[in-house]
């Protein structure tokens, strides 16, 4: 599972294409989205945004991504 930091929109959920792979790499890794805050430095909060595709800070995504060990195109 690749996370694409290339094609960020915010504006709505479906034009978030990283938010599902998100979603699915933190579940498949076992973690919970406080448990993933922590180990990213994040809040759940930024956590939540990320996973529902309201928030598209590249920066944010390559931290989760970097915890989650998913490729960042």
């Amino acid at each position: 599972m690749t996370i694409s930091v290339s094609e960020l929109n915010s504006d709505h959920e479906t034009d978030a294409p990283f938010a599902k792979k998100v979603l699915t790499a933190r579940t498949l890794a076992g973690y919970t989205v406080e448990q993933l805050a922590v180990t990213c430095g994040l809040t759940t909060t930024e956590i939540h945004a990320l996973e529902d595709g309201t928030d598209s800070d590249p920066s944010r995504i390559r931290r989760v991504a970097a915890a989650l060990h998913i490729p960042v195109e």
